[in-house]
């Protein structure tokens, strides 16, 4: 499985069979191959919400002849969508599911809009946050910040729950620097609760640094082998 950082939260993973697309809004795709047999891979576009950052109507253009193209978005999309767009989508909202032929896809509460996307394909479990995080922000109403750590936290659970046990391959998660001191908050708690072979950080748009820093956090030595930050350019091989 190769992973490709595009931009902030936008990411693609490619598969044997498949291509998965995640909240793509600015940035080059990558190329991607064929299948061993030259046929085109199969393409799996999800948007986690509607803010400008993590979907535009540009992933409508990928749509091309003799390429199996499907759509999974988040439930607020689909109110900002002509009906010649969304005709052909699939919306989830959080606690929703989704069954296609080699795909299976578990909507997630977001504390902040839209949903996470929990993803089955080829033998491979794969979360996307989206913008589920613990949002701390210095200066807001504290009741505000109680219900997020509260509503994260359960949510977490919920998951762990789901998973029974099992490994993720890969999860991408939001580490925010805008954050400050509370940036690691959610971070660290799903590392806590949830196994997983790599641990991606996103949602840190041009910020690289700032984000990276935050990995001499002793709190994070646990876990310093499997956390990954991606260059935009640099394909990551999960084997």
């Amino acid at each position: 499985m190769k992973i490709n950082l595009i931009y902030h939260s936008g990411f693609s993973l490619e598969l044997e069979k498949s291509i998965l697309l995640f909240d793509w809004y600015r940035g080059e795709l990558p190329e991607f191959q064929r299948r061993k047999d030259g046929e085109e891979k199969d393409y799996y576009i999800f948007a986690t919400h509607s803010h400008s950052d993590h979907f535009s109507e540009k992933i409508f253009s990928l749509r091309k002849n003799g390429r199996r193209t499907h759509y999974i978005l988040s439930s607020d999309i689909r109110e900002k969508l002509p009906p010649s767009l969304s005709s052909d989508c699939s919306f989830l909202s959080p606690g929703e599911s989704l069954s296609l032929p080699g795909l299976f896809v578990r909507a997630f509460f977001s504390t902040d809009l839209g949903a996470a996307f929990h993803v089955e394909i080829e033998g491979r479990n794969i979360f996307h946050a989206g913008d589920l995080n613990l949002w701390y922000w210095e200066g807001e109403p504290e009741e505000e910040n109680l219900w997020q750590e509260k509503r994260y936290r359960e949510e977490i659970r919920s998951y762990r729950n789901f998973l029974g046990g099992r490994t993720l391959d890969c999860a991408f998660l939001p580490l925010d620097p805008r954050l400050e001191k509370h940036a690691l908050d959610g971070f660290l708690y799903f590392l806590e609760g949830i196994s997983a072979r790599a641990f991606i950080p996103m949602h840190y748009w041009d910020s690289v640094s700032e984000a990276k820093a935050y990995l001499s956090d002793p709190r994070l030595s646990p876990w310093l082998d499997k956390i990954h930050f991606l260059k935009k350019t640099e394909e990551f091989d999960l084997q």
